[in-house]
């Protein structure tokens, strides 16, 4: 079983009442699936594919404009305003048409998009966007690395070579280091170690901050995810 899935780990957050986005997870049937991926090849869904992505829109007219939209294992983010910004039900179809193509280029051998997931647009609080990820926002993230309810690391969502990458056009002056703190580094410390509670084994836990407080939006087991290089690490009691 692939745990790593977002159907897997999210009613686990959910059902113990920790701080996650509203979220509704809809299951492809086998023909709908095979109606989507048919886009592809640039060939028309048919009726199989045309009705999931009806579910889907319904689902995201009940969630409301912008939502968050992606699979069980991605967004295509960075491809920010063509992947999982859906700002109005007028581009849906290209919207997951895109987000397939991500994965399909990224992962050509990985499990297909057969579970699809609407989230309300968390209200963030960007100091810029990155031109080159689709204006995808620049937000306060952290990335926490748990062993069940241990906490080993936490780093800086974004390294700043990625934002640099990404072409950014921050809103003011911006400092990384500063961009990189929180004075509330115990409080998600302990939203970390209850995700890994409710999980149970090893992952990476990741934070973002909004104008509600901190939010926990994803999780992988962390022999998949990305891991900055100790040297550059924030750890529990300071700075390596």
């Amino acid at each position: 079983m692939d745990i790593t899935r977002l159907s897997y780990w999210f009613p686990k957050l959910q059902s113990v009442g920790l701080p996650v986005p509203r979220t509704t997870i809809i299951e492809a049937a086998k023909p709908e699936l095979e109606g989507i991926y048919r886009m592809l090849d640039g060939i028309e869904p048919g009726e199989a594919g045309k009705s999931l992505i009806a579910r889907v829109r319904a689902a995201a007219d009940k969630m409301g404009y912008p939502c968050f939209l992606r699979t069980d294992h991605t967004s295509g983010k960075h491809n920010w305003e063509k992947a999982c910004y859906l700002a109005s039900p007028d581009r849906l179809t290209a919207h997951i048409r895109e987000i397939i193509y991500f994965w399909e280029c990224v992962n050509m051998f990985a499990p297909p998009c057969d579970v699809w997931v609407i989230r309300e647009f968390l209200p963030t609080m960007p100091v810029g966007v990155c031109r080159d990820y689709g204006n995808m926002p620049i937000c306060r993230e952290f990335r926490f690395f748990v062993n069940g309810p241990e906490v080993k690391c936490w780093h800086p969502y974004w390294p700043l070579n990625a934002l640099e990458q990404g072409n950014p056009q921050y809103y003011g002056s911006f400092d990384y280091g500063e961009f990189c703190q929180t004075p509330e580094i115990e409080r998600i410390t302990e939203l970390a170690s209850a995700a890994g509670a409710a999980v149970g084994g090893e992952w990476s836990v990741d934070m973002l901050e909004t104008s509600r407080g901190w939010y926990i939006t994803d999780m992988a087991e962390a022999c998949k995810s990305y891991h900055h290089e100790h040297s550059a690490d924030v750890f529990l009691g300071g700075t390596s």
